[in-house]
């Protein structure tokens, strides 16, 4: 059984290029700044993450495609050979590769396809992490529903534009379905307002609507604004967390502050 200590935050929205895995990277780098033993794992067939964080194929190791076919297969396995640890960002992680794409065909044979991601992240190998933070694809079909059945709680990163406000309806009634409950507050950590833009009227009526929609309680109080050095975070493969000049890594840091803070409520 997992560690009750242990935290499983999924970060989705359907919309893609809502800034998820900009989200889920400098997340994950400030939740280790701040002492948490943090491990990230790549959903996502792009494999953004995994690219961002160094991942070499020739390195033989597993992915996350193998855990998932061996998880469905009850092939005898070792997690640690599929765990790999950042030096630059001071966490471990779990990368994605192209196979991901096709994974929906091997969970939709096992026999509890909802519950596979579940059995897999309810060995005892995670209870050693504070957090585990899951970097979801843009997509809402049966991988997602079996990350949104095995994590904790949903970040849901929103960009300041309708169509990324829009989606939110739906990954929360996905979440509903995958909970088997109309009360999914518990399971929401929040929704955060990214890419935002102070001085134009669209990405402020946007961050009223997400307000008005879903309430303080749903809504993170810290947005991350748009800004050059996030653009170029990929290309210089380093988060703004602990970069001290970052406006937006002190944002990011705002947010990790907030997580923390959440989670530790609904610990009790």
């Amino acid at each position: 059984m997992k560690n009750s200590k242990t935290k499983i935050l999924a970060v989705a929205n359907q919309k893609g290029g809502v800034a998820k895995t900009t989200s889920v990277i400098n997340i994950g780098a400030g939740l280790a700044l701040k002492g948490k033993n943090v491990l990230l794992v790549d959903m996502d067939n792009q494999a953004h993450l995994s690219r961002f964080l160094g991942y070499e194929k020739s390195d033989g190791k597993l992915t996350t495609s193998d855990l998932i076919w061996q998880t469905v297969s009850k092939n005898g396995y070792t997690i640690e050979n599929a765990v790999r640890h950042s030096d630059t960002e001071q966490l471990d992680y779990i990368p994605s590769d192209h196979r991901l794409a096709g994974i929906i065909s091997i969970i939709g044979t096992d026999n509890d396809s909802t519950t596979v991601l579940s059995r897999l992240f309810s060995e005892s190998f995670f209870e050693k992490y504070d957090y585990i933070v899951i970097d979801c694809p843009a997509i809402l079909d049966l991988l997602v529903s079996n990350i949104l059945n095995a994590c904790d709680q949903l970040l849901i990163p929103v960009q300041s534009e309708m169509w990324s406000y829009e989606a939110v309806e739906q990954i929360l009634i996905t979440m509903q379905r995958a909970k088997q409950t109309i009360d999914i507050k518990p399971y929401v950590l929040g929704i955060l307002v990214t890419m935002f833009n102070r001085r134009t009227n669209s990405s402020k009526s946007i961050l009223e609507a997400v307000y008005n929609s879903y309430g303080e309680d749903m809504v993170l109080k810290t947005q991350i604004f748009s800004r050059e050095e996030v653009r170029l975070m990929p290309i210089k493969k380093q988060s703004l967390v602990g970069k001290k000049n970052s406006v937006a890594g002190q944002q990011y840091m705002e947010v990790v502050e907030e997580i923390i803070r959440r989670a530790e409520q609904s610990n009790g």
